[in-house]
């Protein structure tokens, strides 16, 4: 199972006078219906449940993936745990406990889970899962989601996915733009 972080990682959203505008990640449809053909998928975002379902409403009418209704699973900030952080300011984390769950680990151990998330910190307690993607605000000539999808491709059939060494996977994935 793959679990997908949102903001900054498949997309860029600012609250406008006009309402909620999404810029996509370039590639995400491409990496979206290549990845979904070897991994399950599943959303996890510290965003509120309106503005995650707004943005993969958004990621359906721009790609035609229906991340929404194919998901394993969509969690929102309800789903997180707020902590201390470095600063003493609280943020948002998303504790890998969560991934002990019952129905979740009966079909997927914990052997078997990604996450993708720009934030290395949202997974403090299980780096294991972690692929860390750099943070995406609009460069359009950003190629990040075709290189993962080489990458994810690469791993696929590891038995033991959080024992992959995924630090620096991108300097040891090839461009191919």
């Amino acid at each position: 199972m793959l679990v997908l972080d949102l903001d900054e990682t498949l997309w860029h959203g600012q609250a406008t006078g006009a309402g909620i505008g999404f810029a996509l990640r370039p590639c995400l449809g491409e990496f979206l219906y290549g990845v979904a053909g070897q991994y399950d998928l599943a959303v996890w975002t510290s965003a509120s449940e309106d503005w995650m379902r707004a943005g993969l409403a958004a990621v359906r009418a721009a790609t035609g993936f229906d991340l929404a209704g194919r998901a394993v699973f969509l969690w929102d900030r309800s789903r997180c745990s707020l902590r201390r952080l470095e600063d003493g300011d609280f943020g948002w984390h998303k504790p890998a406990r969560k991934f002990r769950a019952g129905w979740i680990r009966s079909k997927y151990p914990r052997t078997r889970i990604l996450a993708l998330d720009d934030l290395a910190s949202n997974y403090a307690t299980g780096y294991g899962h972690l692929i860390r993607i750099e943070a995406w605000t609009g460069a359009p000539e950003d190629r990040e989601l075709r290189r993962l999808a080489r990458y994810l491709a690469s791993i696929v059939h590891e038995a033991d996915l959080r024992a992959v060494e995924k630090r620096g996977w991108a300097s040891r994935t090839p461009s191919e733009d």
